[in-house]
């Protein structure tokens, strides 16, 4: 059990502190609900974008150097990331500079200046970054995907943006950004590890009581309204091709989560999984394959993600599908299920080894559930899934009407592949 306390500023600010006395270490994680699902199509990758800007300088610390060189010196790991719905800027650095690093991280995040010269040096970069994933087909490929399941909705719009909105952003639009989503109600503040001498709490108050309470925005629901499959060919001279087929499942709110957990981990969550020893280890078709869901607010999607002989895309696609179907048809074997728990369990609890993983761990349910489910809690409820539960959830989500398929290989026929999507 993660002991935790949270407290909650007048200004609606959420703060989350585990204090954790086997660590020498302290983590200390601004996790913003926001991200490239709050955002129009001509706003697209302006979540990411600022991200990279709150690294370039404030009054305090006049540039990117001052702000790499104070956090450098203290020994200090420390990053970014930008994902659909949340945003997020952490430090890890030794217990006893905890005052330091929240001071240059607080700094950092509410202070940045956002120099119009910083934003037209910035452009390259990021112009560079799209080119780089696109020219990674395991990564271009989920783009892709993305596209094909969301159509024009923001949820399926590229975190980084396109090359066409980077171009056209001005400083105006970052400060509106900011404005709109960087605010107290928006944001979940989580410190982890050693405490030391400063209360944590204390210092909290001290920098975040000022902050201004402002009004969270709301994301746009997305409704699917797939009535047959759907697919897109990316036609690309490869080595290798790429696929990812999705099916449109549920939201991270549904109550059949613990069932998706266990099956994800039968089907392709493994090394053991069915799909990696009917695609890799029984025919050597691919070198990766494997399974995963997308969870969102308000909707989910399941995936298989491969990288197959460009010769045997369409055995692969078969056999693939055809263990999506076998779940639909037969109950999964006991000794089977209850690997999967097993693994589950001990693939959670290895996961919160450090203050890092335990600051992701609560800030992340806080803002979307607004409540901690302790790991005994997700594990109980993963033992709690049984076979006909496996079976049902399968018949629920591998639906004709819900497939969509993207691939990116030196192919120009779409309908050999649309024909084979079946379950």
């Amino acid at each position: 059990m993660i002991n935790f306390q949270k407290h909650q500023l007048k200004n609606g600010l959420r703060v989350l502190t585990a204090p954790m006395k086997e660590t020498n270490a302290v983590t200390i994680l601004f996790l913003f609900h926001t991200g490239s699902r709050f955002e129009t199509k001509e706003q697209n990758g302006t979540a990411h974008f600022l991200e990279h800007l709150m690294f370039k300088g404030t009054k305090k610390r006049s540039d990117a150097q001052a702000i790499s060189y104070e956090l450098d010196n203290m020994g200090a790991v420390y990053n970014a990331f930008t994902g659909e719905e949340v945003t997020g800027y952490y430090v890890c650095a030794p217990f006893d500079l905890f005052s330091k690093a929240f001071d240059v991280l607080f700094d950092m995040v509410f202070h940045s200046q956002i120099a119009p010269r910083e934003i037209e040096k910035e452009k390259g970069v990021i112009i560079e970054e799209i080119n780089m994933y696109q020219d990674i087909p395991q990564r271009h490929v989920v783009d892709l995907a993305k596209e094909l399941i969301f159509l024009n909705h923001p949820v399926g719009f590229n975190i980084a943006g396109t090359k066409e909105t980077v171009k056209s952003f001005k400083q105006s639009d970052f400060l509106s950004f900011r404005q709109q989503f960087y605010h107290p109600s928006n944001l979940i503040l989580a410190v982890t590890g050693q405490e030391g001498r400063i209360r944590w709490i204390d210092l909290i108050k001290k920098y975040c009581n000022g902050l201004e309470k402002r009004n969270k925005i709301l994301e746009e629901i997305f409704l699917p309204r797939q009535e047959k499959p759907a697919m897109r060919v990316y036609s690309k001279k490869t080595d290798q091709a790429h696929f990812v087929l999705g099916v449109h499942s549920f939201s991270r709110l549904d109550k059949r989560r613990p069932a998706l957990r266990v099956l994800n981990n039968i089907l392709g969550d493994t090394m053991s999984s069915r799909l990696f020893f009917e695609v890799r280890g029984k025919r050597g078709l691919a070198y990766h394959i494997s399974s995963d869901y997308w969870d969102f607010q308000d909707h989910g999607v399941f995936v298989v993600q491969a990288g197959i002989k460009i010769n045997k895309i369409e055995e692969a696609l078969k056999v693939t599908l055809n263990e999506l179907a076998k779940l639909k048809k037969e109950k999964v074997r006991e000794e089977e299920l209850k690997k999967a728990q097993e693994n589950l369990k001990g693939r959670l609890y290895l996961g919160l080894e450090d203050s890092h993983s335990i600051a992701d761990f609560l800030a992340e349910q806080e803002i979307f559930w607004g409540r901690i489910e302790q790991p005994e809690e997700i594990v109980a409820a993963n033992n709690k899934v049984d076979a006909l539960d496996i079976q049902k959830l399968a018949n629920d989500i591998f639906q004709n009407s819900k497939l969509n398929l993207a691939i990116i290989g030196p192919y120009k026929n779409e309908e050999k592949f649309v024909r084979l999507l079946d379950v």
